[in-house]
């Protein structure tokens, strides 16, 4: 009997993966003192070394400048690093930083992001002071820890400098670089000629000049004229810098500081008078363009272009009434769909954010199903982390017959049994798939330390959903808005119901259980049927996305 048939079912060995040994390198540091004292030259150092000492090669540098970690696109080079990383196709094994703190401290949307480079780019966080890695799912686990560490001591520094630096303001001091026209003095400026005992802030030059060209746009003179005016005494200034300058009350002397509950007179000398002042600020009320403005994104309307009309399935556009200062979304295709952003006295239907943060606090269980739900994400967890065990003890098996091979060779050459050359050609193969191997047995070490810190974490984010996105920044909102719905949300512009094209899975298992209370009152057999349908669908990534 002829056995050809079945010569399609043999399984092929898999071809080996290219070992990838190229990294990129991030640093940073806050503010200018800590550049001068040679922060940035040190953690250069320490990633050199660290590529050095585990063979790896460093490609391209990143950052070697001073940056604020308040928010993560407001960096220039933490902005190149990522845009890079997405958009290169040789992509490097991993990116090596310090410490994780000079990576993020936006806590979410940093967790969101090193989610994206780990399991979209497959490029790795290594934290060059500890030697953790996202290479497993433990060493993965404690870059996040370190990411909402990060956040947490950022927020703290804060609740302890935010007096002092009130204080510090409603004294009639200012806060920050000196802007242009002025000249700062103080303790902590670096420049020795300008340090003092006390903040002195004094015109310059360039406030001498910038006072006539205060005077020219309270007469309406128009800004390119009055840059090529500045430019004939030798002040550049660019078209935006300009436009920018005509809306701070510092000129006049006023200190408007977020962190003031009301403006102050400021300790320094004004530039242009109240009176002027205002007369400009007439001036630019009257330019302003009047109705509303179409604007794919907008600080204040988060939801554009991630919900979709239910009439049309169009996805909803949105402006802004300038006079009433109201936000609405908007579908362009169907008449009469215009939706309030946020409720208001006036408004006869709830705003769209509004019944939003509703929609998501229905994924919020109760009490007495917080168990259930646990037992389902570590039923998940565990039967997910069984097939990469399963691999991980492969690999090892191979990598120890390897290295018996290894042996077996030596002493057939010790014995005469074969030439050095043929030793070599052999040893060179073997070495090679053993650095393979051991590659592959990195990456496959996913497991999970704490497992019960971990899943309390997924508990408490899935429990506090709609207060982070409703608190959020703009990147937040809308990240949180993408792990949740990837595909957006439908919405019925007529009584604000939202319909789920595709729901992460972490809350699909909520919605579940909140749908279905009773089902938990089944015995433990039942929870095990249910959980392995996710788990063959989805698998682990969506869970942890963004926790």
């Amino acid at each position: 009997m002829s056995l050809e048939y079945f010569e399609k079912f043999i399984v092929k060995a898999e071809k080996q993966i290219t070992v990838n040994n190229n990294v990129w390198v991030y640093t940073r540091v806050s503010s200018k003192d800590q550049e001068v004292n040679k922060s940035l030259k040190y953690q250069k150092k320490f990633a050199d070394q660290y590529a050095l000492e585990k063979g790896l090669v460093i490609t391209k540098y990143f950052g070697a400048t001073y940056e604020s970690a308040k928010g993560d696109f407001t960096r220039k080079e933490f902005k190149k690093l990522i845009t890079e990383v997405s958009k290169t196709k040789d992509k490097p094994f991993a990116i090596l930083i310090y410490k994780m703190n000079r990576f993020s401290r936006s806590g979410a949307n940093a967790i969101a992001l090193t989610n994206e480079l780990v399991h979209q780019n497959n490029v790795h966080l290594i934290e060059v002071n500890s030697g953790i890695s996202t290479e497993t799912q433990d060493g993965e686990y404690q870059i996040l820890k370190k990411l909402l560490r990060a956040r947490k001591e950022n927020l703290e520094r804060m609740e302890h400098t935010l007096p002092g630096m009130k204080t510090f303001l409603e004294d009639g001091n200012y806060l920050g670089r000196a802007p242009l026209g002025y000249t700062l003095k103080g303790t902590r400026v670096t420049e020795f000629s300008r340090r003092s005992q006390h903040q002195q802030i004094e015109i310059n030059q360039d406030g001498k000049l910038l006072k006539k060209a205060w005077l020219m746009k309270a007469r309406g003179e128009k800004d390119y004229i009055i840059q090529k005016e500045m430019a004939k005494y030798g002040l550049k200034i660019s078209k935006q810098k300009l436009s920018a300058m005509w809306s701070k009350a510092t000129y006049c002397g006023i200190s408007t500081n977020k962190l003031l509950d009301k403006p102050i007179k400021g300790n320094w000398k004004p530039i242009v008078s109240i009176a002027n002042f205002k007369r400009v600020q007439a001036i630019l009320e009257t330019h302003k363009n009047r109705g509303y403005q179409i604007s794919k994104l907008n600080v204040d309307r988060p939801l554009t272009g991630f919900l979709r009309c239910m009439y049309c399935n169009n996805k909803l556009t949105s402006y802004e009434v300038k006079k009433k200062k109201l936000h609405y979304y908007t579908c362009q295709k169907c008449k009469g769909v215009n939706l309030n952003a946020n409720s208001s006295k006036r408004s006869l239907k709830k705003g769209v954010h509004n019944t939003f943060i509703e929609f998501l606090e229905s994924f919020k269980l109760d009490k007495h199903l917080i168990e259930p739900f646990k037992m389902q994400i570590k039923l998940l967890l565990k039967n997910h982390n069984n097939n990469e065990y399963e691999i991980k003890e492969t690999i090892e098996k191979r990598i120890k017959a390897l290295k018996n091979k290894s042996k077996k060779l030596i002493d057939k050459l010790m014995n005469d049994v074969i030439d050095d050359y043929t030793y070599k050609t052999y040893k060179e193969e073997i070495d090679k798939e053993l650095l393979q191997l051991n590659v592959n047995l990195k990456s496959q070490s996913k497991k999970i330390s704490n497992l019960d810190d971990f899943i309390d974490s997924i508990v408490i984010f899935s429990q506090n959903i709609s207060k982070y996105w409703d608190s959020g920044s703009f990147e937040i909102k809308t990240k949180l808005q993408e792990l949740i719905f990837p595909k957006g949300l439908t919405i019925n512009p007529e009584n604000r119901q939202y319909l789920t094209n595709e729901i992460n899975l972490l809350f699909a298992i909520n919605a579940t259980i909140a749908r279905d209370t009773e089902f938990y009152k089944k015995e433990k057999a039942s929870i095990d049927t249910s959980l392995s349908c996710l788990v063959a669908g989805t698998g682990l990534e969506p869970v942890t996305f963004g926790l």
